[in-house]
Parts: C-alpha cells; sequence; structure tokens
C-alpha cells in the first residue's frame, strides 16, 4: 500500500543525517543543515574538486571499453559463437527483438530464423571499492562552491526541465535561493540536478569529471535510502538517465537500468492509477501524472534504443492525459504542448509496438497492425500545432526530439524485418520511400542541431536514433541510381559528424562512430559514391530529367570527389560542404505556408504515404531525394540482406553498449 507523497517534503531535517551539507568539498562534520554559511575551509573550484577526487571506477576504464568490443566483434566473426556456453562468471549478452538496431545487424550475419537472442560474453569482472565507507557519507553530502553550483542549476532549468518537467522548478528555486537550513531543498534531487546541469553546459573535460563526481553522489544518496520520500525518488532515477555509469555494462549501469528502477517505484506508488481522490493534494496530483507520462515517454525510447520490453504496460494504467494545469510551478519557459504531444506519440508508439511486433500476435493481426499504424502515425501528425512541425532552420530541441523519435519510429516499422519469412506479405508499397524520408529528416535535423551547437541537449535515445539513420543511409549508398547515391553520401557524410559531435556526449555515440568508420567495406562504397557516381550521373542526369515527368526542376549540385572524401577517425574539421543547409531543408515548408490536408480517407486500401510527414504537400511532385525510388524497392530489399552487406561493420568496430 502506498500513500501519496508531497513533493515539498524535506530531503534531510536538521536532525535526519550525521553530516553536514555545505557548499565545500570538505564537510564540516557536526552541523546537518543544508546551508551553512560558517565554513570550516575556503571554497575551492570544480578542478580543484576534480582533482581531489578519488580515482574513477569503471567507467573510466579504457580497457573494460576495449575488452567489451572485443568480444562482441569475436560474436560476429566466429560462427560458432551462437553455441558457446554461457557458464556461470560469464555475462550474457541480450542482442533485443526484431526492433533492436543490435539485432537487426545480428541477423544479417546469421540464419534469419535463428530464436538465439543470448550470446556469451566477457567474464563477469569484479568490481573494487576505491573509496572507503566514511568516505563516501562525506563525499555524498558534499556540494560544490556556491558560483557552479548556481551554473548548473541554472543550466539544467534552462535546457532540460522545461521539456521534461521533472522537477517542479518554482518549489525547488525557492528552498534553493531562500537557503533556509530548516527547509533545504531535497540533497538528493540538488545532485542530481547538478548532474544533468553538468551535462549540458560545461566542456568536455570538465564535464565528464563533474558527471562522474555527482553521479557517484547521487547514486549513493539514492542506494542509502536517505531521502525517504518515493516520488523524488523516481524523480531522481529519471535524471540519473543521463549519465551512463560503467563502460562495459549496457543493463545494470545506463538509462536502461534507471528507466526501470523509476517504473517500479512507480507503480508501487500507483502513480499508474488515477487520482481522483480529493484528498490528494493537487499539487501532487499534477506532479504525479507528469512525472507518469515523462516516465512513459523514456520507457518507450530506451525500449526502441535497445530492441527490450517496455518496463510499463499501459494497460494496467488509467491515468487521464496531460492538460494545462498539470505544468504549473513548472516555470514559465515549460514545453507544455511538446509534452503532451510527445507523450501522445510514446503512447501510440508503445501500443504499435505491441500489436506489430509481440511475440504471440497472429500473422492477420500483425499485417492489419502496420496499416493502422501508418494511419494513426500520419493523422497524429498532420494534427501537430504549427509551433512543432518541422522546419527549415532554428530548430528548438524540443520540436527536433519529437520528429528524431517520430521518425526513427518509422524506419524502424517500415524496415525490411529480419524474419523475413514471418513478415513477407505485409510490406508497404512505399516502405522504401517512408525509410528514405525519414533518414532523410532524422540526419538534416542533427545537421541543423549540430550547426547551432544544440546537440548536447539530446537525450541518451537520440544517439539511437541516428544509428538507425545511418543504417538506412548505408544502404542507399550502394544504390545503382547515381543521384540517390550520391544523395546517399551526403546524408551520410552529414549523420557521420553529427555522430562524432555527439560522441564528446554520451560514450556509446563514440563506439556506433568507430563501428562505421573502420568498416572496410563502407569505405569501398564511399568512394565508389565518390568517384564513379558523380561520372555516372553527369552522364545520365540530362536523360533522366526529360523522362521523367515528375522531376523537380531544381538540380542536384554537383561536387567534386575531393569534397567529399570518406570519413575517416583523423577527421578533425568538417568539410565545407556541411556548412550549407541539406538539400532536405529546401523543401521543409515553414509552419504558416503549409496548406490545409484533408483527413485521411479510411476507405482507401492505402494512404499516401506523404500524409506521414507534417511537411509535405502531397499536392507537389515528389522531392528530388525520392525519385526513382518506387522503382528501386526490390534493389532496396536486396541490398538490406544480401550477403553480408554489414557484416564488416561489426569486424573492427564496438557494439552497441550503454
Amino acid at each position: 500500500m502506498s500513500e501519496p507523497e508531497s513533493v515539498a517534503a524535506k530531503s534531510l531535517s536538521p536532525n535526519s543525517a550525521g553530516q553536514q551539507l555545505t557548499t565545500l568539498t570538505t564537510p564540516v562534520p557536526g552541523n546537518t543543515n543544508a546551508f551553512n554559511n560558517n565554513h570550516g575551509t575556503s571554497p575551492i573550484s570544480a578542478r580543484q574538486a576534480y582533482q581531489q577526487q578519488p580515482t574513477p571506477g569503471p567507467a573510466g576504464d579504457p580497457d573494460a571499453h576495449t575488452d567489451l568490443e572485443q568480444r562482441l566483434v569475436n560474436l560476429i566473426d566466429d560462427g560458432d559463437s551462437g553455441r558457446r556456453e554461457i557458464q556461470r562468471g560469464v555475462r550474457a549478452i541480450y542482442v533485443g527483438h526484431e526492433l533492436s538496431n543490435m539485432s537487426f545487424l545480428i541477423r544479417q550475419q546469421r540464419d534469419k530464423d535463428d530464436d538465439v537472442y543470448h550470446f556469451a560474453g566477457n567474464e563477469i569482472p569484479r568490481r573494487q571499492l576505491k573509496i572507503g565507507h566514511d568516505q563516501l557519507v562525506m563525499d555524498a553530502l558534499t556540494l560544490p562552491e556556491q558560483a557552479l553550483a548556481d551554473e548548473l542549476v541554472q543550466a539544467y532549468f534552462t535546457y532540460v526541465n522545461p521539456g521534461y518537467p521533472i522537477i517542479d522548478e518554482d518549489l525547488f528555486m525557492a528552498q534553493y535561493r531562500n537557503r533556509d537550513p530548516a527547509d533545504p531543498p531535497p540533497v538528493l534531487l540538488l545532485q542530481a540536478i547538478l548532474l544533468v546541469g553538468s551535462h549540458v553546459s560545461r566542456p568536455k573535460a570538465e564535464r565528464d569529471a563533474l558527471k562522474e563526481i555527482f553521479f557517484r553522489r547521487t547514486k549513493w544518496l539514492f542506494d542509502s535510502r536517505i531521502e525517504r520520500n518515493r516520488d523524488i525518488m523516481v524523480q531522481a532515477a529519471l535524471l540519473m538517465t543521463w549519465h551512463t555509469e560503467s563502460a562495459d555494462d549496457d543493463v545494470a549501469s545506463n538509462a536502461h537500468y534507471w528507466v526501470g528502477v523509476a517504473a517500479r517505484i512507480a507503480t508501487g506508488l500507483g502513480m499508474h492509477r488515477n487520482p481522483v481522490s480529493s484528498t490528494f493534494v493537487p499539487r501532487d496530483r499534477h506532479m504525479w501524472r507528469r512525472l507518469w507520462y515523462i516516465l512513459v515517454q523514456f520507457d518507450v525510447m530506451v525500449s526502441l534504443s535497445y530492441g527490450r520490453p517496455q518496463a510499463i504496460n499501459l494497460e494496467d494504467s488509467d491515468v487521464s492525459p496531460l492538460t494545462p494545469a498539470d505544468f504549473e510551478g513548472c516555470g514559465s519557459h515549460a514545453q507544455i504542448e511538446y509534452v503532451i504531444h510527445f507523450s501522445e506519440l510514446c503512447i501510440m508508439i508503445s501500443h504499435i509496438v505491441r500489436e506489430r511486433f509481440g511475440l504471440r500476435v497472429s500473422p492477420e493481426r500483425r499485417k492489419a497492425a502496420l496499416q493502422e499504424a501508418d494511419e494513426a502515425l500520419a493523422n497524429w501528425s498532420l494534427k501537430l500545432p504549427d509551433n512543432l512541425r518541422l522546419r527549415a532552420s532554428d530548430m528548438d530541441p524540443w520540436s527536433a526530439m519529437l520528429h528524431l523519435t517520430y521518425n526513427n519510429f518509422l524506419i524502424l516499422l517500415h524496415r525490411p524485418h529480419p524474419r523475413a519469412s514471418a513478415y513477407s506479405d505485409d510490406y508497404g508499397p512505399h516502405d522504401a520511400e517512408i525509410c528514405s524520408a525519414a533518414a532523410g529528416v532524422i540526419a538534416s535535423i542533427f545537421e541543423e542541431l549540430r550547426l547551432n551547437s544544440r546537440l548536447k541537449l539530446l537525450w541518451y535515445s537520440g544517439v539511437h536514433t541516428l544509428f538507425t539513420a545511418m543504417i538506412q543511409v548505408r544502404v542507399e549508398l550502394r544504390f545503382s541510381n547515381p543521384v540517390l547515391a550520391i544523395n546517399a553520401l551526403r546524408r551520410f557524410d552529414s549523420a557521420s559528424h553529427s555522430l562524432r559531435e555527439l560522441s564528446q556526449y554520451w560514450a556509446h555515440a563514440a563506439t556506433i562512430l568507430r563501428l562505421f568508420e573502420d568498416s572496410k567495406r563502407l569505405q569501398e562504397d564511399l568512394r565508389t559514391a565518390t568517384t564513379e557516381r558523380p561520372r555516372q550521373f553527369s552522364g545520365s542526369h540530362e536523360r533522366n530529367r526529360n523522362t521523367n515527368p515528375n522531376a523537380l526542376s531544381t538540380p542536384v549540385p554537383e561536387q567534386s570527389p575531393s569534397n567529399i572524401a570518406p570519413p575517416t577517425p583523423d577527421i578533425s574539421q568538417l568539410r565545407s560542404t556541411l556548412n550549407q543547409p541539406q538539400q532536405f531543408d529546401n523543401w521543409i515548408p515553414p509552419p504558416t505556408t503549409l496548406p490545409p490536408v484533408d483527413p485521411i480517407d479510411h476507405s482507401r486500401e492505402l494512404l499516401d504515404w506523404r500524409q506521414l510527414f507534417s511537411f509535405t504537400d502531397p499536392d507537389q511532385p515528389v522531392p528530388m531525394a525520392f525519385e526513382g525510388l518506387p522503382e528501386l524497392e526490390d534493389e532496396w530489399r536486396q541490398i538490406y540482406w544480401q550477403e553480408m552487406p554489414m557484416a564488416d561493420l561489426l569486424q573492427d568496430g564496438g557494439w552497441m553498449h550503454g
């Protein structure tokens, strides 16, 4: 049985802890106030604080990372790896279900009907505790100097909380600014906020050090149950998804783990049920509903990223939809429309995944689910308010996250399935066009965010979204149509640079980057697209333009091979071609020019695939990026599943990890 817990409950009462919480790196024992002006030592800077911290654990161990990569490379190279016994003391690797990019690549190298999802990994390492218990207590109850704390708290409420309103900003900031020892902000929340603030505001070297420090403190406070308010524990667990603790563990030390922890606590509290009791404090009722739907968002996104079951079954929930009233106290910059529409999208995705990819779904139901999914997604897209529609420039991180998640799911829904025999008769007639369009949108959004220094604001799942798009573009590089191959080259080039910058913030992005950059076959495809495709294009462009009545009059700009060199690990600067908007930007109309679109006619056998994209005018010709794709639908599927098309992506590279 659980009871509502006021968000205003104190994290540490004046007599609830044995150590002082101060703005120093060395706490002064004997006082339990959250803020104390009688410092026993002088405040020191973030750099000095980092230099005094204990030696980092496995998260900073490059050997653990390298060992993980090699084990997974062996998993791909060794044809008998699936028969290796998972013995005691050996870590099991679960590659996820069919939606997972990890499982997707594995299936390309193995028997398509192979039911093996678990493989033997490396030996489970021993973790050594490098700091004593008393030191952990002192460390966890320590805050940085006031100036740094203020900066990180401000960064969190400026860049993160508006779109993920996990914290009641008005209440928290009142406690933080008043500095009243009798009413301090919850220390667990404060350390978690400092963690996320470091992610979005500090340069890399300092950022990595600060994140590890604040995560260690937050996790110790969480595990030690110093905080007794379970609402705050849900909030802290969601905030800890912004950090990956260990390089060799993608199960119990990353966003997947903390979303699961938050889900368990939330459902234990009853957040999944509609709080209709009149005795429920309005502030808490709003906070519970808001937290629940943010948790649903995170759960759906991390499930798509890894191909693992969702922690939440929405069939067990009857929480009423979000309303603007649920955002009272979240600050003046709360992105209310974004949170509401993103929650709707994630709920829709959750239901579609169960209907389309459920293990016990009948073939008939699975087939019908694809068309129903497209209609539901198109209706959602067409009803977006103007401020959330895709636009060519000045893409804010919230609209970006919305459309990245949406287009990522379109690719996962429509790309050729690893089990072709099980899905042989329910492909859509425009799968290639939908996947190509979605991948182009994703690459364009990432480029826009990169050029405006906003990649740091993307949550954990953004890395996996880019991975999905790059797999699709990787296939398009092999098209026989030179126009499509050249377009794919630009997309891949742009996406590679976005992934490289994203790797400065998320460890698993660096692994995926190496996976693509070390691919020998990919390098050959890039050289072909750079040198041979332009010659083919120059000889056939005029003929294609004259014979295709639907082609746009705007030609594809010719580019010299020297400006489109294949990406290699030692690239340090962006190419000049990447400073210009992608071709997709030229046909994404601004919100004010979007024409009215008629509702979907459910009597038709199949909807116009362009209705899946909120910026597309169905009355206009198909964009140049899609020209010729209908004729290449079969080639597209064959390239996806020809013998060993992507095997080398994992021979010398890494793997997905948290």
